[in-house]
């Protein structure tokens, strides 16, 4: 076999092999909510009661943000799903949230949805 196709061949595999990014549901309880100005934490967080690099996320602590900035997803629809995080911390209640650790505010990652469970 020629260099230049084993060259090649290894090339093929690294591009065809799995990058670090993660998307995970995350089923946790909210313990604390989060307003913060337009420069900071895409103003608008909550707190979940499992730290997220335990489950494989590239993500400190365990803060998600909602993009309240509008930055990953529509303003209305990140205030929605924040407000889905406040109603849950207050009644209590579980929620499931989808992370993703590829798109972060200040290092913290974006919660692409959320669920409240019963």
């Amino acid at each position: 076999m020629k260099i230049s196709t084993v060259f090649t061949l290894a090339a093929l595999m690294a591009l065809a092999m799995p990058g670090s990014a993660t998307t995970v549901a995350v089923e946790a309880n909210v313990v604390r909510t989060l307003v913060a100005d337009q420069e900071r934490f895409g103003g608008c967080m909550a707190k979940l009661d499992k730290p997220l690099a335990s489950l494989g996320l590239d993500c400190p602590g365990a803060w998600v943000s909602f993009s309240c900035t509008g930055t990953f997803t529509p303003k209305d629809i990140a205030y929605r799903m924040f407000d889905s995080a406040q109603m849950a911390f207050a009644l209590e209640k579980p929620v499931l949230v989808q992370v993703d650790d590829t798109r972060k505010h200040n290092g913290n990652c974006y919660a692409q949805r959320i669920d409240v469970l019963r």
